[in-house]
Order: structure tokens, then sequence, then C-alpha cells
């Protein structure tokens, strides 16, 4: 059984990261999806777990960035 995309057509790419905020791919990884074989398919698998925790840890820590600038805009 050949190796799924992970796309799940939320395709933006994320400009600090380099990934699309959907499948947490490259677009190097996007586009050569389709001529890479299973191997190389797998590795990309692989990485994602790790990008995906990346990316939300970098969103909360934006976020309490923005929470403690219109905290300080209160005071």
């Amino acid at each position: 059984m050949p190796t799924p995309s992970p796309c799940i057509s939320v395709c933006v790419m994320d400009a600090d990261s380099g990934w699309c905020r959907g499948c947490y791919r490259t677009i190097d990884e996007i586009v050569v999806w389709a001529q890479s074989d299973d191997a190389a398919k797998q590795a990309v698998w692989q990485a994602l777990p790790e990008r995906h925790r990346r990316a939300r840890f970098a969103q909360a820590m934006r976020n309490q960035a923005l929470m403690q600038a219109c905290a300080r805009e209160e005071a």
C-alpha cells in the first residue's frame, strides 16, 4: 500500500517555520511528494509530530506575548 499524503487541504505556508500550517511539510516536500519513494515519504511522516509540537509551542508563545501586551495597555 502506498504511503498516503499528510495533506488535509489547509494549504497555508507559515513564514516563520517554512511549514504548511495544515500538514507541516515544507514547500519542497510538498512539490516532490508524488515523485518520492515510500522511504522518503515515511521520513517526512516521522518528522511531522515534532514539527506539529514545535508549531504549537511557537503559537502559544505568540499568544502569550499578545496577552501580555494587551495587559500592559489596560494597566
